[in-house]
């Protein structure tokens, strides 16, 4: 977005397009590796028995995993990532991106297509960046 000098406006100007996923049975070590190898600090765990999107984060390793005692070559992603997967369309403003995420107190939402299907996925990082760089879009 930087180089193109376009101003970014809404969600889908600014998403990471193709959000790391992974089977709700993959042990959280898996993740755990693939995470530090594709340097991103989320997976979103596709749907298991319960139809659901999650995600796992370093905040729920931490909490769910580390804190808790537990192994993470035995717990799975789709016991660990956070369920039901909050969302929203990628024509979302920002601001509305930013209220969402301080509403449900996180830090990153997937973006998702007119048919529910996760496309991408924006943090509180990407839009602060945003901010920095080029101001409050109007």
């Amino acid at each position: 977005m930087i180089a193109s000098g376009r101003t970014p406006h809404t969600v889908a100007d600014l998403m990471n397009p193709s959000p790391i996923s992974v089977a709700p049975e993959t042990t959280v070590e898996d993740a755990m590796h693939l995470m530090r190898e594709k340097r991103i600090s989320s997976v979103m765990s596709q749907p298991g028995n319960d139809g659901q999107w999650g995600i796992m984060t370093q905040r729920d390793v931490l909490s769910r995993i580390v804190a808790a005692n537990r192994s993470p070559n035995s717990a799975t992603v789709g016991e660990v990532a956070s369920k039901p997967l909050i969302t929203v369309p990628a024509d979302m403003t920002l601001h509305e991106c930013a209220d969402r995420m301080s509403q449900s107190n996180i830090r990153r939402v997937a973006v998702v297509d007119a048919g529910g299907e996760p496309i991408g996925i924006i943090s509180d990082t990407d839009i602060f960046a945003s901010v920095e760089h080029f101001g409050l879009p109007e």
